[in-house]
C-alpha cells in the first residue's frame, strides 16, 4: 500500500510540474524571478581591501614596505564573470597616509583638532562611501567606474609626494606602472590613457597634476584638490619653519605640521644618504631662512610649475584637467594659484579652474562629487 501510495504522490507531482511547465504565463514569472535573484546577487557594488606587491618599493634604503594595500570600488553593474570594460580613477590621498582616507572618518582622528591646524573634519557623507558613490551613479552624476584608492605613506616621514626616491623608494613607480598594471589584469579597465583619471588631494593633488604632465600616455584626466603646484610657495613659509624651530632643526616632529612636511619633501625631492640621521637636505638655512640654492634646484625638478615649461604638449594633450582650492585653505594653497593659471593661459591650455567657500580638506566630499563628474564626461 505505502508504495502504491507513494508512487501516486509522484505521479500527481509530475502531472502538476508538466503542466505548469506548459503554461506560457507562469514559466515566464518565475523565470524572471529568477533572474532577479540572480543580479541581486552578481550587480551589487562592492568595496574590497587588496593587497599587492610593488616591485618599485622593493629594496628601498629607508625600509619602507612593499606589500602595499589598497581599496577597490566597483560599481553595481560590474559582473565578475562579464566583458564590459569600466574606465578607472586613482584617487591619491593626502592626509591621513592610508588607503582608507576617504572610508574610515576615524583615519582623521589625530589630524583634526581644535587647537590645531586643521579644525573641521571632511564632510564625510551619511552613508557609507560605497553607497555615497552609487547613489552618484543612480542619479546620473558619474558613469559606471572603478575606483581604486592606494595607500601612499612613507615612514617615517607620512608623506611621499608620490615621487620617486633613492631614500623612500619609487612611489611615482609604484603608482604609475605597477599599480595601474594590476588593475588592467586584475579587473575590466578600459587599459589606456582615455580610460584613466586620477584625482588627488593636496600632495595627491600635486601628483595628479605631475603624473599629467610626465605620463599622458596613462592618464587621460588629472584633477587636483588643494594641491601643490607651486614649490616657490613652500620655501616662501621658511620663517614660519623657522620659527617652529627656535634651537635649531632636530628632525620632524608631529606637534610641527610644517616642518614635518618640509622633512617629508626633502625625503622626496632631496634625500642625500650621506647626511644622517634624516638624511635629507632641507632647502633652508637656520636660522637665517635663506634658500640653499643647490638644494632647491633639485627641489625646482619635482615642481609642476617648472615641469610644464618643458611638458606643455603632454599637458594640452589631456583630455581635461580640473583643479579647485578653497578661499580658507589652512595652508593657503590657493594664493600661489594665480601664477600658475597665467602661465596655462600664456601657452594656451584648456582648464577648469574653481574656488569655494572652504578649506584644506573640510568640503572633500562636496568636491570630490564635481571632479568624478568631470572625469566621467572626459573619459572613455
Amino acid at each position: 500500500m505505502k508504495t502504491i501510495k507513494f508512487f501516486s504522490l509522484f505521479l500527481v507531482a509530475a502531472m502538476t510540474f508538466w503542466s505548469c511547465e506548459h503554461d506560457p504565463i507562469e514559466s515566464s514569472i518565475q523565470e524572471s524571478n529568477l533572474k532577479m535573484d540572480i543580479n541581486k546577487d552578481i550587480h551589487k557594488s562592492k568595496l574590497q581591501n587588496n593587497v599587492f606587491i610593488s616591485e618599485a618599493l622593493s629594496d628601498n634604503v629607508i625600509g619602507n614596505s612593499n606589500v602595499r594595500k589598497m581599496q577597490v570600488y566597483t560599481p553595481p553593474s560590474y559582473d565578475k564573470y562579464g566583458t564590459r570594460e569600466y574606465p578607472v580613477v586613482y584617487l591619491l590621498h593626502g592626509l591621513p597616509f592610508s588607503e582608507k582616507s576617504f572610508i574610515d572618518k576615524r583615519t582623521w582622528d589625530e589630524w583634526v583638532n581644535p587647537e590645531g591646524l586643521f579644525k573641521e573634519y571632511p564632510d564625510f557623507p551619511t552613508e557609507s562611501f560605497r553607497e555615497w558613490l552609487d547613489n552618484l551613479i543612480d542619479e546620473g552624476t558619474i558613469e559606471p567606474m572603478i575606483i581604486v584608492m592606494p595607500d601612499a605613506r612613507s615612514e617615517p616621514y607620512g608623506f611621499s609626494f608620490y615621487s620617486n626616491s633613492i631614500l623612500n623608494g619609487n612611489f611615482e613607480d609604484y603608482i604609475v606602472n605597477d599599480l595601474v598594471n594590476y588593475m588592467d589584469t586584475n579587473y575590466r579597465t578600459i587599459p589606456n590613457a582615455s580610460g584613466r583619471a586620477v584625482i588627488g588631494y593636496s600632495q595627491g593633488g600635486y601628483a595628479a597634476f605631475k603624473f599629467g604632465m610626465l605620463h599622458p600616455d596613462v592618464f587621460g584626466t588629472v584633477a587636483s584638490h588643494s594641491g601643490l603646484l607651486l614649490v616657490d610657495a613652500v620655501l616662501s613659509l621658511a620663517p614660519v619653519v623657522i620659527a617652529e624651530n627656535p634651537d635649531g632643526f632636530t628632525g620632524p616632529d608631529p606637534a610641527k605640521f610644517l616642518t614635518s612636511a618640509g622633512y617629508a619633501m626633502s625625503a622626496a625631492w632631496s634625500p642625500n644618504l650621506n647626511n644622517p640621521p634624516f638624511y635629507v637636505d632641507l632647502p633652508f638655512e637656520w636660522p637665517s631662512g635663506g634658500v640653499i640654492s643647490d638644494v632647491v634646484a633639485r627641489w625646482y625638478q619635482q615642481d609642476v610649475f617648472t615641469l610644464l615649461d618643458t611638458h606643455v604638449d603632454e599637458f594640452k594633450s589631456l583630455k581635461g584637467i580640473y583643479f579647485d582650492v578653497g578661499i580658507y585653505d589652512e595652508l593657503g594653497t590657493g594664493l600661489a594659484y594665480s601664477y600658475l593659471i597665467d602661465k596655462l593661459n600664456y601657452y594656451g591650455i584648456d582648464y577648469t579652474f574653481e574656488t569655494f567657500v572652504g578649506g584644506h580638506f573640510n568640503k572633500m566630499f562636496e568636491r570630490l562629487s564635481i571632479s568624478l563628474a568631470f572625469c566621467s564626461n572626459t573619459m572613455n
